[in-house]
């Protein structure tokens, strides 16, 4: 079994988090959006990236710089705006998604 690196907290940045679980919350997150969606996945790819991103700034993996206060805040801000939006885009994929495996991909197509 692989040990686990814990850094202990009065080493970490004020706020920072360790980095493997953000990489793994992430991780989890595109296997349910991949498991919910299926090739509807990429209506919300540039929201994870974005997320994604915005989180790698926040929480840098070590030695990375962290962000000043300011920034950090503002950051949190951007962030909060992109996870309002990649759950108001989720349930309308996942409405989508859910109507396509009941109806199949030929449903509600007429046919002349």
């Amino acid at each position: 079994m692989k040990e686990a690196i814990v850094t202990p907290q009065s080493e970490r940045a004020p706020g920072a988090l360790p980095q493997e679980p953000v990489a793994g919350l992430l991780s989890r997150l595109e296997q349910l959006i991949d498991t919910e969606l299926g090739p509807l996945r990429e209506g919300v790819e540039p929201l994870v990236d974005e997320l994604r991103a915005g989180l790698a700034a926040l929480y840098p993996s070590a030695g990375g710089r962290q962000l000043p206060p300011k920034e950090q805040e503002g950051q949190r801000a951007q962030l909060a705006q992109v996870l309002d939006t990649l759950e108001d885009v989720l349930e309308s994929l996942q409405r989508a998604a859910r109507a396509r495996r009941h109806t199949g991909p030929g449903a509600g197509t007429r046919r002349h």
